[in-house]
């Protein structure tokens, strides 16, 4: 089975990942990929009405973030944080519920990460096709998002192979020019001597499509809104510059590649 695994992440609650995760698995549902949305949950969440799940046009399922594993007092911290990094427990659940639901075909899996400081491990960050993080409007929100890039950035920095990473940038029109430039500006001062960014910021960002209030008020009331022609169209798109960006990170990293 070959399964592509989209991670919707970030360090940040409220940051916008259901949402994009769901524009995601929606736009690529539309280009007549055969998809599956996972929602990470942990133990503690509060539980809530899940309006996504109950009105998306696709497969959706809930997964419980494993328990962290009970070790030895005497353990050091860093080998302590180590084990935690590469537990593979919940990638693994994955795949198997991804081969319940989707059978042995080719298929896109959106994950939607929790904000548990265990979602972004290292053993569900190699496991990633692509990693999209979305990032809101506010310097707090572009200052989490841009911790979020680093994170992952490390975490990924010997691997043979690295998983795209872009920005999801999310905004009303009139916003989105001064939240682009901050970003950009955060992701720079953050990285200096460039050792973490494949190209200029401005290519690792992607647009996702922005719901006003009215919009969210039906889909919270669960009206089906993803079959509104102009949120299709809009999902659409961004199915197809997500993974047009994802190509040419691929691309930015091989040119890079000596930089890194």
């Amino acid at each position: 089975m070959t399964v592509q695994m989209h991670l919707i992440g970030g360090l940040n609650g409220g940051g916008g990942r259901s949402l994009t995760a769901a524009l995601l698995a929606a736009g690529l549902h539309l280009h007549g990929r055969k998809v599956l949305l996972i929602r990470q949950t942990y133990d503690g969440a509060v539980a809530m009405l899940d309006p996504i799940e109950s009105t998306l046009p696709l497969p959706c399922c809930t997964l419980m973030l494993p328990m962290p594993y009970v070790l030895p007092a005497e353990l050091n911290a860093g080998t302590t944080a180590m084990i935690h990094q590469n537990d593979d427990r919940f990638i693994i659940a994955v795949h198997r519920l991804a081969e319940a639901e989707v059978g042995d075909d080719d298929a896109d899996v959106v994950i939607d990460l929790c904000c548990h400081e265990r979602a972004l491990n290292a053993a569900t960050v190699h496991e990633a096709a692509l990693i999209l993080l979305p990032v809101r409007a506010s310097a707090l929100e572009i200052d989490a998002a841009v911790r979020g890039f680093t994170h992952v950035q490390h975490v990924q920095r010997y691997r043979s192979f690295s998983a795209p990473v872009l920005l999801a940038t999310i905004a009303p029109d009139d916003q989105r020019v001064g939240q682009r430039t901050l970003l950009g500006s955060l992701l720079r001062d953050c990285d200096p001597e460039r050792d973490l960014l494949p190209g200029e910021p401005s290519k690792l960002m992607i647009d996702v499509p922005f719901l006003d209030n009215a919009s969210l008020l039906n889909l919270i009331d669960e009206r089906p809104i993803w079959r509104d022609p102009d949120l299709m169209a809009h999902c659409r798109a961004f199915a197809t510059a997500t993974m047009a960006g994802a190509e040419a990170y691929v691309g930015m990293m091989a040119e890079h590649a000596d930089d890194f």
